[in-house]
């Protein structure tokens, strides 16, 4: 992960995963609609750039990954009505994020094959830090892990409610998701230090 991507990854985070109730069955949802609309986004954006010019074309994108959400969260409200409620206008956020990482390259000259490797790489590296966000803020929130059901969700006592460890409702609350990211992004920012120090290094050396 390049630097201007760690910038961008911590906006997009603050935007999609610090609003977002601290369970991980709703993190799941919202990172299953960012990978489906990714995928779509790429798709689509690949047909229209056929027949449209590139400022038509981000609208036309924009306007499809917003529609497939409204069609998403009719399909969620079926399935289970709660999470839909509990979500509310957080399950519009994927698409934000999703034409953001669309976006974050231009795409011209490459096909099909290397913008769905491209942009579906940076989507899954985003993920995977969304999953690790949402199992670290239910673990420390709730002693928890919770799946996406039916009825809302199903909870796995992880830490009992009485343990020295358990760190309370704090970091379930939209402060304690900031405070959470930040030290996360901390960690990562001081890893890639150390990481370009010793490619330095190394460089130098030989």
């Amino acid at each position: 992960m390049k630097k201007n991507e760690l910038y961008v990854y911590t906006a997009l985070s603050l935007a999609t995963l610090v609003p977002v109730p601290g369970r991980l069955a709703y993190g799941i949802v919202i990172i299953v609609m960012l990978y489906l609309l990714s995928l779509l986004g790429i798709l689509f954006k690949q047909f229209v750039s056929m027949f449209f010019e590139y400022g038509l074309r981000s609208v036309l994108i924009a306007a499809m990954l917003i529609s497939t959400c409204l069609l998403v969260r009719q399909i969620l409200i079926i399935i289970s009505p709660i999470t839909a409620f509990i979500l509310g206008i957080n399950i519009y956020v994927p698409a934000l994020t999703a034409f953001i990482l669309g976006n974050l390259y231009r795409h011209s000259g490459l096909k099909l094959s290397e913008m769905l490797n491209l942009s579906l790489g940076k989507c899954i590296s985003f993920s995977i830090f969304a999953l690790f966000f949402f199992i670290i803020r239910e673990i420390i929130s709730y002693g928890t892990i919770s799946l996406p059901c039916a009825s809302g969700l199903i909870e796995f006592q992880i830490i009992n409610e009485n343990s020295l460890s358990f760190m309370g409702f704090f970091w379930g609350s939209m402060p304690g998701a900031v405070v959470l990211l930040a030290i996360m992004i901390a960690v990562i920012a001081s890893a890639m230090k150390k990481i370009e120090i010793l490619a330095t290094s190394e460089r130098s050396v030989k």
